[in-house]
């Protein structure tokens, strides 16, 4: 019964996040934590389901040419490395202190799903380094909490005054290795349910596909992240009452 349950959380989640372009592991680690799934093992989950839910869409930006893989190649390297060692870090910091930054990293997702960027796109040359080091912190903080960091990369890239098409490719293309990366870390340390893995891994995939087939069907998507935005406060309000 259980698994049953944890699957159509997973279903359910991955379809409405995957719909806004967010990772699920926002509301399935608060969500798998009420339910009494231990809290490392529950950011597993949450980085293999952002994995397998955004694994298609990296695919595809890869082949589109909007970023040669020459070009994303050491950003690759940096988000595996500092994902891993941020998913490591997780060992040395108090339970307390890792959901308190997870709680403010969902209310930091929250308002940015509802805030409009408008920055010019710039024409100067970015710092690959620069660009890089953000990668670096965004995939350290993805392995600590459990998250992909979409909802915030999006934004700095944009406040770089990168393209917004070349700045939703970028991201997008990390956050597989990043959650993968930062989840074979828990693999090391986190006794695992292999069995749970693979229903909340088919639960993704099947969600994934649902939301694609559903996007353009969507007319209001204002009332959609706002629906969104109140469960991902509710579930995390009831994971603080609960777990601090």
């Amino acid at each position: 019964m259980d698994y049953l349950l944890y699957f159509s959380l997973t279903f359910v989640f991955s379809t409405l996040f995957g719909v806004i372009g967010l990772g699920s592991s926002l509301v399935l680690i608060p969500a798998l934590s009420l339910l009494g799934v231990e809290f490392n093992f529950a950011k597993a989950v949450g980085l293999f389901v952002n994995g397998i839910t955004t694994l298609s869409i990296t695919i595809k930006n890869l082949k589109s040419g909007v970023l040669s893989f020459v070009e994303i190649l050491p950003y690759l390297i940096v988000s595996i490395v500092f994902a891993y060692l941020g998913a490591h870090t997780t060992v040395f910091i108090s339970k307390n202190v890792v959901q308190i930054l997870l709680l403010l990293f969902i209310f930091l997702s929250v308002v940015m799903m509802f805030t409009h960027l408008h920055y010019q796109t710039s024409k100067q040359q970015h710092s690959r380094f620069l660009i890089g080091s953000i990668i670096s912190f965004i995939a350290f903080i993805g392995g600590l909490l459990g998250v992909g960091g979409g909802a915030v990369s999006l934004p700095l890239f944009m406040l770089l005054g990168i393209d917004t098409k070349k700045s939703i490719s970028l991201t997008s293309v990390l956050i597989p290795f990043v959650s993968f990366s930062g989840f074979a870390s828990y693999v090391t340390f986190v006794q695992m349910d292999w069995v749970l893995l693979g229903i909340v891994g088919i639960a993704a995939m099947l969600g994934g596909i649902t939301a694609h087939a559903i996007t353009k069907k969507i007319s209001n998507e204002k009332l959609l992240k706002f629906f969104i935005a109140s469960v991902l406060v509710g579930v995390s309000i009831a994971m603080s009452i609960k777990e601090l």
